[in-house]
């Protein structure tokens, strides 16, 4: 007997020590709580005004979401049963989140958004919400109990397809999560490589906003100043392993409107690069962008990330002149449709200027204008707009020219075609039944204006540890 218990206390020693059956390991709940180095609340604790209470306005009842303050509410001890109860909660919600399965493989995860699990525990509502970007600076970082790491950004969560797989999984073919994934897990559906972001053991989500409140604006091209050396000149720094500049000349080679063009990526050429040509609309559909670029991953290879197989867990930070910086995880922009797009470059005489290119550096012939009769006429539903001549880009350049229209400000920008889900904070998260006079307020946007950005000032790399 004394020999049986001696052995049962080595294996389970044994166990312990490779990860196997060790509870150790295994987180029964997760929390929630905020990270980096700015505050997710007002200096003020009197001007946090929780987005889901309502106030009073005329004409009806209003969130107060109208603030620009942020709000974020730390949570702790999420278990599954807990978390069940909070995304039924239709009395401080608008409605329940239905739970979300996620196929991989021959299994099936069920679970819930992350970023309805994220809004709804903590009530967060982002510093830049009045800018029209719901958390556009934000990152979600998963923790696992067995040290593992994951980021994901905000905005691919809910203005991707990303995010519609991206869940906290606790169930595995109907069953609660075998052991050797814990109690819960991240389960990132929409990934190439599934296991780059996948979290087992999830022991805490932290939710990091780099929003920098700047002192430049970007001037309309009525008013544009002329430009400086540092209008057409960034750096890209941080986490990599050779800092370099991105550096532009007028005029352009390839457009007939003087515009300025990208033509060095450190000390390459950046025709060397594959060029993507691209067509969009926003933001706001008020707009319509065309251009060409170089992927986003292509210009942070030339620079080089510091630890390129660990890019589960960095983020890219974009620094613009628009007061409306933007942050991309690296796990969406090199292991998913997000960052990659459809993968088909193009030629000047056969530029194949889909809606699908990625995340790209604006090289080169970047317009923007209304576009007129050749938009869209609808708000909601991609499937039910009307887009005349949508895809005939000769009609829109056409149509752009006759305008005069032409780009904002003629400095470098960059742009992600895949951020196009519907979305709407207000009806989805928080209360909101004044839609007759507010209708911009109660449609979702289809649109890439979020992580638009133009006259970029900087872009930094940034890796996540466990702290």
């Amino acid at each position: 007997m004394l020999r049986q218990l001696f052995l049962c206390c080595v294996l389970t020693s044994i166990l312990s020590a490779c990860g196997g059956g060790s509870e150790s390991a295994t987180a029964s709940a997760f929390d929630i709580k905020a990270t980096g180095p700015n505050s997710l609340m007002p200096e003020n604790p009197d001007d946090a005004k929780d987005p889901t209470t309502y106030t009073s306005a005329a004409g009806g009842t209003n969130p107060s979401v109208g603030a620009s303050n942020p709000y974020f509410q730390e949570r702790s001890g999420i278990t599954v049963e807990t978390l069940k109860a909070l995304m039924n909660d239709a009395t401080t919600f608008p409605s329940v989140e239905d739970p979300v399965i996620v196929t991989i493989g021959a299994d099936r995860y069920t679970g819930y958004r992350l970023a309805d699990v994220v809004v709804r525990a903590t009530r967060f509502r982002p510093a830049d919400y009045n800018t029209g970007a719901f958390g556009v600076t934000t990152a979600i970082i998963a923790d696992g109990a067995d040290g593992r790491h994951a980021v994901f950004s905000f905005t691919e969560l809910i203005r991707s397809e990303n995010g519609n797989k991206t869940i906290v999984a606790y169930e595995k073919n109907g069953q609660p999560l075998p052991g050797n994934e814990g109690r819960m897990a991240v389960v990132a559906g929409n990934d190439i490589d599934l296991s780059l972001r996948r979290v087992n053991h999830l022991s805490a989500l932290r939710v990091r906003n780099d929003y920098v409140k700047t002192s430049h604006t970007l001037p309309s091209g009525a008013s544009a100043p002329a430009l400086t050396s540092d209008d057409i000149r960034f750096q890209i720094t941080g986490a990599v392993k050779t800092p370099l500049d991105i550096t532009a000349a007028l005029p352009s080679t390839s457009s007939d409107q003087g515009y300025y063009a990208v033509v060095m990526i450190g000390n390459r050429d950046a025709a060397s690069l594959p060029t993507y040509y691209f067509q969009e609309y926003g933001p706001r559909h008020m707009n319509f962008w065309w251009g060409q670029g170089v992927r986003l991953t292509d210009v942070l290879d030339t620079a080089g990330l510091s630890l390129p197989d660990e890019k589960n867990r960095c983020f890219v930070v974009i620094e613009s002149g628009n007061n409306q910086h933007a942050l991309f995880s690296c796990g969406e922009l090199y292991n998913s449709r997000v960052g990659i797009g459809d993968g088909v470059a193009g030629t000047a005489a056969a530029p194949n200027r889909s809606r699908s290119k990625g995340v790209l550096l604006v090289t080169d012939d970047l317009r923007s204008g209304t576009g007129n009769g050749v938009m869209m006429t609808c708000w909601n539903d991609l499937s039910t707009c009307t887009k005349n001549n949508a895809g005939d880009p000769d009609a829109y350049t056409a149509n752009m020219d006759a305008n005069g229209d032409r780009i904002n400000y003629q400095s470098i920008a960059l742009v992600s075609t895949e951020d196009k889900v519907p979305f709407t904070p207000a009806g989805r998260w928080y209360p909101l039944d004044n839609c007759v006079n507010t209708v911009w307020k109660c449609n979702p946007w289809i649109d890439v204006g979020e992580r638009l950005q133009q006259g970029i000032k900087s872009i930094t790399v940034h890796y996540v540890d466990g702290s």
